[in-house]
């Protein structure tokens, strides 16, 4: 497809291939998915591509998969016929996964056509495809993208191909206008080299690919065009600014591609739109997934428990190709290194669908990684998820058997994710470093262990001390290194100290058998003045300086949390700069608004720490910003409580005094169902009875009262009020 002749040379040798009976798709291989379809008028069936194993199939909204046809190939880019969408379109590339290399086997790739939904293909032509563009009027004319050669042109359904007018060279994607199919935009790479430069960008054709207009200078991965003003476009990738700076992220553009403005600053690969609601979209970046609801003014994470399973792999956090349902347009798919994941709830959460690509085994681990020969290693091999309830069996080997032997196998348990083996060795002449296998499902994971030759002899060989300078009291760590590993039984060193009054050290340290190194702790004394004391290890020094500990001040005063309802309390920390001296030290306490919020008149932080908490009290139906202070050492910190209230609201229905009785009836309502509710004459704020609240959830209450009130005020414990006035009967 880099020429025509490439065409022509392979259309006379029609390739045919057959659906074979695979099983579900396993993890085995790369499992990168490097393009997603869905079948418009049924939206639970939709395929997906991998870089290196072809094409496959779900008919339960991919809760299931199986190979198509086309197995064995690599393919980037997947095309279905939208009014016949068991007529399929494959474009397959020469080489694995897109590596890049400019590889003259044209037949290992090319367009391949499938009329039956995948069940059979024919290969069409060669070439490097890695774009695909089906026109939605005429089905029949179709659009290619080659890696090395722009963009192929066939109007009778792939028979025959002709290139298009100069313009993209090495085309990423390809998109048509849904309403005028003649408009065709397609996004190229970019390219540098010695003596050859090829900016790549978004091109525009109006006239059916004969000819293109550069839009943008960049690297751009994806288009999508609005399905409803197709004249509002999207591309992402770099936007070149200049030959060494470019911007990243998702540009939009609402004239058919004449002026752009960037939309997301995120590092992007893919996008589409929401067909029902174009103002949604998404896009899936190197750090999962961004959904925009407003048009693309601000973007928002939608990737949980999608980034954390691709994390948990190991695989990154990147997301591919996107696929949204036409019909049901909540339902997405996405693309990733380790197979295809699905959101039911417009990206609110993700899960594994049956083309799930990965064995759980992520890492193996030796400790230690080198010993002794006669000595022994601990392996772990370590699962992305908890096995399951029978438990996973990973097969174990050993380059070289007669140094360091493993058991054929080790089980993780139902529930674990990891699981430990023990790898014996044998003494060696000369050192030797044999590779420790694990394997599970398709996947091998390794690691190198070093057998040294037991007729090295382990000497000390370092020594030094971390921090070389404490303050009195502070302790120091030593730390004594071999030459080689320790021998069975470990290394054991002498140690010393010049003034054991000062800084003082265990008699001896011992390096553990097959380990290099081994810490021991200096402990300190409090000094009066800075004293140097040297440490000794064998036939190796270093020196440690004592310090006198620094005065402690305070160096901070905080409070969680630091806003707070009105009648509750906040939790205050006091922090000094040093360890408190012997009998503590007594932080006084005070705060700028006692009507607002109380503190204890003082905290005491006890000797040898470094702080201490204390409880700010709010004073209920009360609000404002208070000052919490405190002062040690001739140092005063501060923090700021905000205090706030949450009144409910009181309405009072009735208020009526039956003078012949003397009796006041009342009745109330609040906002809030746990509120208590108190009666006073408004006037002079005497207490006339509390009401009780009855099923309906109204306060009543009658009360005999020997005047006339006139006007009454209920006031709630919840600090919301309301008065009214009595009427008299």
């Amino acid at each position: 497809m880099s020429s025509l002749r490439v065409f022509r040379s392979l259309l006379g040798s029609v390739i045919f291939v057959a659906l074979t009976a695979a099983p579900a798709y396993p993890w085995h291989g790369s499992g990168s998915i490097s393009a997603l379809a869905i079948d418009s008028k049924t939206p639970t069936t939709l395929y997906a591509v991998t870089c290196d194993r072809g094409v496959f199939k779900s008919t339960d909204g991919g809760a299931s998969w199986n190979a198509t046809g086309l197995t064995g190939v690599g393919v980037l880019a997947l095309a279905i016929d939208p009014q016949t969408p068991t007529i399929l379109y494959a474009g397959g590339t020469p080489n694995d996964c897109g590596s890049g290399l400019f590889i003259e086997e044209w037949f290992q790739g090319g367009v391949y056509k499938s009329t039956d939904g995948g069940s059979t293909w024919v290969g069409l032509t060669g070439g490097y495809v890695t774009a695909l563009a089906i026109d939605p009027q005429r089905p029949t004319t179709l659009y290619a993208g080659e890696y090395w050669g722009g963009v192929f042109k066939s109007t009778d359904g792939g028979g025959t191909w002709s290139p298009t007018g100069a313009g993209p060279f090495m085309v990423n994607t390809l998109a048509i206008d849904p309403l005028s199919p003649n408009i065709i935009y397609a996004a190229d790479a970019f390219v540098g080299d010695e003596g050859f430069t090829w900016y790549g960008g978004v091109f525009k054709s109006t006239d059916g690919g004969a000819t293109w207009t550069g839009l943008a200078s960049g690297d751009f991965g994806g288009l999508a065009i609005d399905p409803q003003t197709p004249t509002t476009l999207y591309a992402c990738g770099i936007w070149l600014i200049d030959w060494q700076t470019g911007a990243n992220g998702v540009f939009e553009s609402t004239d058919g591609g004449a002026t752009w403005s960037t939309s997301a600053s995120y590092p992007s690969c893919s996008v589409v739109n929401d067909p029902q609601t174009p103002s949604t979209r998404y896009a899936g970046t190197a750090s999962g997934v961004l959904k925009s609801t407003d048009g693309g003014t601000t973007w928002t994470a939608a990737s949980t428990g999608l980034t954390n399973i691709l994390s948990a792999y190991r695989v990154g956090s990147r997301v591919g190709p996107l696929a949204i349902d036409p019909l049901t347009s909540n339902t997405l798919y996405a693309g990733t290194a380790i197979g295809v994941f699905k959101s039911s709830d417009g990206g609110a959460s993700w899960s594994p669908t049956g083309l799930f690509q990965h064995s759980p085994l992520v890492s193996l681990s030796l400790s230690p990684t080198a010993v002794a020969g006669g000595a022994a290693s601990t392996g772990t091999v370590t699962l992305a998820t908890p096995a399951p309830a029978a438990g996973i069996t990973v097969t174990l080997s050993s380059s070289t058997p007669t140094v360091a032997a493993v058991p054929a196998s080790v089980i993780v348990l139902a529930g674990a994710t990891s699981a430990n083996f023990m790898i014996s060795t044998e003494s060696v002449t000369v050192t030797t470093w044999p590779q420790i296998s694990a394997t599970f499902d398709g996947v091998t994971v390794e690691a190198n262990l070093t057998v040294y030759a037991t007729t090295i002899f382990a000497t000390l060989s370092s020594m030094y001390l971390s921090p070389a300078s404490v303050s009195g009291g502070t302790p120091s760590t030593g730390t004594v290194g071999l030459s080689a590993p320790a021998p069975v039984g470990g290394k054991e060193i002498s140690l010393s100290s010049s003034n054991p009054a000062v800084a003082t050290v265990p008699a001896t340290v011992t390096v553990p058998a097959g380990a290099t190194w081994a810490n021991f702790t200096v402990f300190t004394s409090s000094v009066t003045a800075s004293t140097a004391v040297t440490i000794s290890a064998d036939n190796y020094w270093a020196m440690l300086t004592v310090t006198p500990a620094p005065a402690a001040t305070l160096s901070s005063v905080s409070l969680n949390p630091v806003s707070v309802t009105s009648g509750s309390t906040s939790i205050g920390t006091v922090t000094l700069s040093a360890a408190a001296p012997a009998g503590g030290a007594v932080v006084t306490l005070s705060s700028s608004d006692a009507t607002v919020a109380t503190v204890p008149a003082s905290v005491t932080v006890p000797a040898g720490a470094t702080s201490a908490t204390f409880t700010a009290s709010t004073v209920a139906c009360t609000s404002g910003s208070v000052t919490i202070s405190g002062n040690y050492g001739g140092a005063t910190r501060s923090a700021e409580l905000t205090v706030m209230t949450a009144a409910d609201s009181i309405t009072i229905q009735g208020a009526d005094y039956f003078a012949n009785k003397r009796e006041l009836r009342v009745a109330a309502k609040s906002t809030s169902s746990t509120a208590t509710l108190q009666v006073y004459v408004t006037s002079t704020g005497e207490s006339i009875g509390q009401l009780t609240k009855g099923g309906d959830g109204t306060y009543r209450g009658q009360f005999t009262w020997p005047v006339y009130p006139q006007n009454i005020t209920v006031k709630s414990s919840l600090c919301g009020s309301a008065t009214k006035a009595v009427t008299s009967k």
